[in-house]
């Protein structure tokens, strides 16, 4: 941890700690009239927001904001939750999180503040570079949280989509990607018909879709691995998805895909 103690420039920035943590055993946080906002960011499924509506899992690759003065809290579902997290004063300088209220979303920033905290505690209270460290994490801070707070839905939709990217291989299901935009299934459908003329489900299939063409172009995997890496329970259950989805089985798109490719090496090489 790190905290204004032994980084004063913390506590001048109205920022109070700040930790990375493996989360074990029966981890609990019960707020009544908390004093402070909590910033997290879960790096692993295996937490749960608690507030006054119910529970809410938190997925992994998630941001999640518990705002000073409203009851809530989290808890470990699992066997561990890696996390890292801030906790915010509740100063002027960041007033204007109480209009998040409590809060679960994706950001396009989240993997740089994940890493900048690393490296703020992999340089230690004593580090020359703290000062600049702390700079960018104001701005980070500022970008993430003040953008959420008057985010238009298209900005979160693409930080989602950038998440998903990178996870094709996961069970995702309408309702965990509605959690993670801390929204109803009905309305992230809406959101995805508005922004992308789709249902949230054929959106995902068309991200799948189209990995699987590039892995299908560049690469010799076989169709059981290439499957796994793009959510699909085996080969033959992606091979009849891609053929509805692109019309030709994945070898013709695989033959037919690099057929130019080498038809213009050959013909260079005879050319010279």
């Amino acid at each position: 941890m790190l905290g204004r103690e032994g980084l004063p420039l913390l506590g001048e920035a109205g920022i109070f700690l700040t930790g990375l943590s493996v989360l074990r055993d029966h981890y609990l946080i019960q707020r009544n009239q908390p004093a402070f906002h909590i910033l997290l960011l879960s790096h692993s499924e295996g937490g749960v927001l608690l507030t006054e509506q119910g529970e809410s899992p938190i997925p992994a690759g998630a941001l999640v904001f518990l705002p000073a003065a409203l009851p809530g809290g989290l808890r470990l579902d699992g066997h561990s939750w890696q996390t890292s997290w801030i906790l915010i004063d509740d100063v002027p300088r960041w007033h204007h999180l109480h209009r998040l209220g409590h809060h679960c979303w994706v950001s396009g920033e989240g993997e740089s503040l994940r890493q900048l905290l690393h490296l703020m505690h992999t340089e230690g209270s004593r580090s020359a570079l703290q000062p600049q460290l702390l700079s960018l994490l104001l701005t980070l801070l500022a970008r993430v949280l003040r953008g959420e707070a008057r985010g238009t839905s298209l900005g979160r939709l693409q930080g989602l989509q950038r998440l998903v990217e990178g996870r094709l291989d996961e069970p995702w299901t309408v309702a965990k990607l509605a959690s993670l935009l801390a929204c109803s299934a009905p309305h992230l459908h809406r959101l995805c018909q508005q922004a992308f003329g789709m249902g949230p489900m054929t959106w995902l299939t068309g991200l799948r879709m189209e990995k699987a063409r590039q892995l299908l172009l560049y690469t010799d995997w076989p169709l059981s691995e290439l499957a796994g890496r793009v959510g699909y329970s085996d080969g033959a259950n992606f091979a009849n998805r891609f053929r509805r989805a692109t019309g030709q089985t994945p070898g013709e798109f695989r033959r037919l895909g690099r057929r130019p490719v080498l038809t213009g090496l050959i013909q260079a090489h005879n050319d010279g």
